[in-house]
């Protein structure tokens, strides 16, 4: 009777556990069009980080912006994250890419992606934004 209820308890929290696909990389081709996707990072005190942030692609590449941003610290730290898309989890590297000439090329495809709310968002920028290039995590 208990080893039926702890089979019942594993299947009942597998079932309620989120999708995680592990060693899985998102299509980002396939992904395109999706507006908003969740970056998911560890605060120094381990707590989970829930990020909702746009992304591009540039040359195929999935690319995040941001300026002076909690999640940018924690990938500074550790740059191994985790993707929520559409209800899937994915895990990922993302890596500082340094330069204007890549903040232009996202800039342009922010701008076409997502149109007047990036001309909006662009009229309050303060300074350079950092720019990170998604990659499969290592050995995951």
């Amino acid at each position: 009777m208990v080893a039926r209820r702890l089979v019942l308890a594993a299947a009942a929290l597998a079932l309620a556990a989120p999708s995680r696909a592990g060693a899985e990389y998102p299509d980002w081709e396939e992904l395109a069009a999706v507006p908003v996707i969740e970056v998911l990072t560890r605060d120094p005190d381990g707590a989970l980080r829930e990020t909702s942030v746009w992304f591009v692609l540039v040359e195929g590449v999935p690319h995040l912006r941001t300026s002076g941003s909690r999640w940018l610290e924690n990938l500074r730290r550790d740059p191994q994250l985790g993707l929520r898309i559409e209800g899937r989890e994915y895990e990922a590297r993302a890596e500082a890419v340094p330069g204007d000439a890549i903040v232009e090329q996202v800039d342009r495809a922010t701008r076409e992606k997502y149109g007047w709310q990036e001309r909006a968002i662009h009229l309050f920028r303060l300074r350079t934004p950092d720019i990170l290039r998604l990659s499969p995590r290592d050995g995951g």
